[in-house]
């Protein structure tokens, strides 16, 4: 992707002059929203300036190795720490939300603080609330656009190894392991240059994708056992209920990932998960082929996303949202769906 010179120049210039940063990324943050504000984190650092990242809430366990995670301020552990940091900012980087209700609790802080406010996202639509916005749905995530936009900005070799560790590990978790959404050659160039500063790829991939609980582990066997459903139109589901969590010992981001496994099923192109809550039903979608999972979600859950992944809330009971899925999936008259074949 080739981003726009003046915006770049722009952006450089407010740096250059701000004494404070900020830099926060949506609710319940994954691999591609930590490590997109890390990465950013350590590269602004390495230039002198004052960064701190800003979460919403906590991120998953498996992902508090990463280089700097020790540092993250989280708004639920102190909102008037949290509101004191946004109101003294110059600049607030947005990284991997394209509107400010994707961060929750934190959504009115953001939109009162007087900074000025950079978005840098690969989700569609984003809101035009933003200073200065780098929006690229092209993108295989935000933490390649982060590195696209930091190679921009102060040119190769800009990225150091911890910063590198943190943009690998977003695009690796955005993209499956590189089995999704990256398409373009540039993203495994980029990846080549992150490798090249000296991290160990095996020994990323095991902390991630090998650092699990006993319990997770015994869930997950749970939900493929005794949770799986198969529905007509190329279309399975799992249901995690807050008892079935409860059993498990549930932990933020126990469920991260599990909405894929349907989708190795031979002939299955639309997969869904639902995981209740207190006050909603979280739902994950995802799709193989060209049927767009977005459009779905924001119909019928007031969400959004990509085309092949995306998410949204059910304010319906939990037994609810699953009837009403699936009674829409069996109106589904969707040809893009319906003439899905695993084909090359």
């Amino acid at each position: 992707m080739m981003l726009n010179p003046q915006t770049v120049s722009q952006l450089r210039a407010a740096i250059e002059r701000a004494n404070r940063i900020v830099i926060t990324a949506h609710h319940n943050p994954d691999g591609d929203a930590l490590g997109s504000t890390l990465g950013l984190w350590h590269t602004l650092r390495n230039r002198a300036k004052d960064c701190t990242v800003l979460l919403p809430n906590g991120f998953p366990n498996f992902l508090a190795w990463m280089p700097g995670a020790d540092s993250v301020v989280r708004y639920t552990h102190g909102a008037d720490v949290a509101q004191r940091l946004l109101n003294e900012a110059d600049i607030v980087f947005c990284l991997d939300f394209n509107t400010f209700a994707r961060t929750e609790m934190m959504a009115t802080a953001l939109e009162q603080t007087p900074a000025l406010k950079v978005l840098v996202d690969h989700h569609p639509l984003p809101d035009s609330t933003f200073g200065i916005a780098f929006s690229y749905p092209e993108a295989s995530s935000t933490c390649e656009l982060v590195y696209e936009l930091l190679f921009a900005l102060y040119g190769a070799g800009c990225v150091g190894q911890d910063a590198a560790l943190c943009l690998y590990t977003g695009i690796m978790t955005d993209t499956g392991s590189f089995c999704h959404a990256c398409n373009s050659a540039r993203t495994f160039q980029i990846a080549g240059e992150l490798v090249a500063t000296g991290i160990r790829v095996d020994k990323l991939h095991s902390l991630v994708f090998s650092n699990f609980s006993i319990n997770r582990m015994r869930m997950m066997g749970h939900c493929l056992l005794n949770k799986l459903v198969m529905l007509p139109h190329k279309t399975a589901y799992i249901a995690l209920s807050m008892a079935e969590q409860e059993q498990f010992s549930y932990q933020v981001g126990d469920t991260e990932g599990l909405v894929n496994y349907p989708l190795s099923i031979k002939g299955v192109a639309f997969s869904a998960l639902f995981v209740e809550r207190p006050d909603f039903v979280k739902v994950s979608l995802r799709s193989r082929g060209e049927f767009p999972v977005n459009e779905f979600s924001a119909k019928h859950y007031n969400g959004g996303g990509h085309m092949n992944a995306a998410g949204g809330k059910s304010y319906r009971s939990f037994a609810e949202t699953l009837e009403h899925f699936e009674q829409q999936v069996k109106e589904l008259d969707d040809l893009r769906l319906l003439n899905f074949k695993n084909t090359y």
